[in-house]
């Protein structure tokens, strides 16, 4: 074997081999991408389905496919008189549809999650009816501070009314400190030397901040409509208590609720 003849294991002939194109190999490549190319653009996202997915089809349709007439428990039914579409029982009061499959997802232990699922409406529940209760106490405690607000100035109003009504008579000493105003009770005290600092003190002022209640104005509003016939709500005074009476609903506010703004 002579030096220029090549080895057919050589490098020069698999170079030479690999730059081969000749017509019948370039087109079977060809061929081949483009049966590859055509079978992807066919298929785009064709994958072959798993074994669950199957599964699931497969009980999906079994279940949405009504028994066959020719099933042997429908044929014993039929044999007892049942007909397709009537209810069950000797009545027909029975159901209609075979009672549905509830397929149990997940790996907890039986009856767990229809617990989960009770908990958490109860939790709901409770949720709700918590903000009702919170709203209630918010609406009352709302109301009830209107309510003191509305007898703290009906308190004031019915003070300085009665002083006035009792200084035009000529009373010169209220009936209980409360009935008249704050200023001039103070003034009274300091004249009569109860009270020997100039300065306000502020026992007093807790003292008369203790005098404003409902039942003290009730008081005041009383008093003022017996001894000077005069209504705190109508602002009139009657010749008698006959006369105020007739021309007047009552003595308190929640009477004269249709008069008042």
């Amino acid at each position: 074997m002579s030096d220029s003849d090549d080895d057919y294991m050589s490098f020069k002939v698999l170079v030479d081999c690999a730059d081969d194109v000749r017509p019948g190999l370039l087109f079977n490549r060809e061929k081949r991408k483009h049966d590859l190319y055509k079978r992807k653009i066919d298929t785009p996202n064709k994958r072959q389905k798993t074994i669950g997915e199957l599964e699931r089809e497969n009980r999906d349709k079994g279940l949405s496919t009504a028994i066959s007439t020719e099933n042997k428990g429908f044929r014993m039914l039929e044999k007892m008189g049942f007909k397709s579409g009537d209810s069950l029982g000797k009545a027909r009061s029975g159901i209609k549809e075979p009672i549905d499959i509830v397929l149990k997802q997940g790996t907890s232990g039986v009856g767990r999650e229809s617990h989960i699922k009770d908990m958490l409406s109860k939790r709901q529940q409770q949720k709700i009816k918590n903000l009702k209760h919170y709203e209630t106490q918010f609406r009352l405690a709302n109301k009830e501070r209107k309510n003191l607000f509305q007898i703290r100035k009906d308190f004031f109003k019915a003070q300085k009314i009665c002083e006035e009504l009792d200084y035009r008579n000529n009373i010169k000493d209220p009936v209980d400190d409360f009935f008249w105003t704050k200023d001039t009770i103070k003034r009274r005290r300091k004249s009569e030397k109860q009270c020997m600092d100039d300065t306000d003190s502020s026992d007093d002022d807790d003292e008369f901040e203790q005098y404003i209640t409902e039942d003290n104005l009730f008081a005041i509003i009383d008093y003022i409509r017996s001894k000077h016939l005069y209504c705190l709500y109508c602002v009139i005074t009657g010749i008698d208590i006959e006369d105020l009476k007739e021309n007047c609903p009552g003595p308190y506010r929640m009477d004269h609720d249709n008069e008042i703004d």
